[in-house]
């Protein structure tokens, strides 16, 4: 991982709160570091983040976000969980052989950690026999999804995968253009992203139990304003409409955070353009992987060539929580774009 990635992550751990404390896990052995776990410690935690039924009704959440003061439950999250990059994962490891000695530490840590109510970490399906023999319960979660860019010499080559995609962006390539930069970007472009990530967090599937903390920190920090992201914006009349922004480490390229203006959606197609500008970018500089996160729609389940099975992972020494949980997961965002993927799969056919 390249350094613009644990600098990010250090000024999260350097910012945080009472209520939201990012945290680094590191394992030693014969006083060399060896494996790291990224977590995200919440006290007291807002239901609200986690189910979208609680979130759209006025008096639900109302009576949630009571419920979740009055029990203030402290709970671990993996920074996976988060939108702080698309490269995170929950463990790191010096070597691969060492996978299952750091996982069994750093979850037995958790476990054992005075005062946490709960655990949850989403992490991908190959990791399953590590959280069964810790004691974690398994729940279904919708996959990454990503771009192979080593499939394609050219963007072209997508593109002709994809036929009704190439007619529609050339049919309305007169009316937007797509810009890849270096950051940092203006105050005015930073203005007009920040109008775009503010109405898709209204209208997105999924909220995450720091929203807010991100929202409110992401642009002040420094690798934001730095030349340690590329930007892709998608313009019209010269307004950002669209944007995303990336960090790259070595072969890899992760989403951190994006948004878009809802009413261009249909004619300009700003979605659509971002993601075949990111993919054109990383075949043009021999980057291997485009990852995009979660599914959480349709369009990126078409757009993506692959796909990696996520679990989610949930432990509590508390059976009244474990209880709650099993019988409320069905309802949670997690579980909602599990079954958004499966139906999106039916109808789109498998990857």
């Amino acid at each position: 991982m390249s350094d613009n990635i644990w600098d990010l992550f250090e000024e999260w751990v350097d910012r945080s709160t009472s209520k939201v404390d990012f945290i680094f896990l590191k394992i030693y052995q014969d006083d060399s570091l060896i494996g790291l776990g990224l977590f995200v410690k919440i006290k007291p935690f807002d239901l609200g983040t986690s189910y979208s039924s609680f979130r759209k009704n006025a008096f639900v959440k109302k009576l949630t976000s009571i419920i979740s003061t009055i029990s203030s439950n402290c709970v671990y999250i993996s920074m996976r969980n988060l939108i702080t990059s698309n490269l995170t994962r929950p463990f790191f490891y010096k070597k691969p052989e060492m996978e299952g000695t750091i996982m069994k530490a750093i979850l037995t840590y958790l476990k054992k950690e005075k005062g946490v109510d709960m655990i949850t970490i989403v992490d991908t399906s190959a990791n399953e026999t590590h959280y069964q023999e810790a004691g974690f319960s398994i729940y279904p979660s919708s996959s990454e999804a990503y771009f192979d860019a080593s499939k394609y010499a050219d963007i072209s080559e997508y593109l002709n995968e994809h036929k009704s995609l190439k007619k529609n962006l050339k049919r309305k390539r007169d009316s937007a253009t797509t810009e890849v930069i270096r950051g940092p970007i203006s105050k005015s472009d930073q203005k007009q992203i920040k109008k775009c990530l503010d109405r898709s967090i209204k209208e997105s599937r999924v909220n995450t139990p720091s929203q807010q903390f991100f929202e409110d920190n992401i642009f002040e920090t420094e690798v934001y304003n730095s030349d340690k992201y590329t930007h892709i914006f998608i313009r019209v009349d010269d307004r950002i409409v669209g944007f995303h922004t990336y960090q790259i480490s070595g072969e890899n390229m992760g989403g951190v955070l994006g948004g878009f203006g809802r009413n261009y959606s249909r004619k300009i197609l700003p979605y659509e353009r971002i993601m075949v500008a990111s993919l054109d970018y990383a075949i043009k500089n021999n980057i291997k992987k485009v990852q995009y996160s979660l599914v959480d729609n349709y369009t990126k389940l078409r757009l993506v060539n692959a796909l990696e099975p996520c679990g989610l992972f949930f432990y509590s020494k508390n059976p009244m929580n474990r209880f709650v949980f099993n019988k409320t997961h069905k309802i949670g965002d997690v579980f909602k774009l599990y079954s958004l993927e499966k139906q999106g799969l039916l109808k789109y056919g498998t990857k």
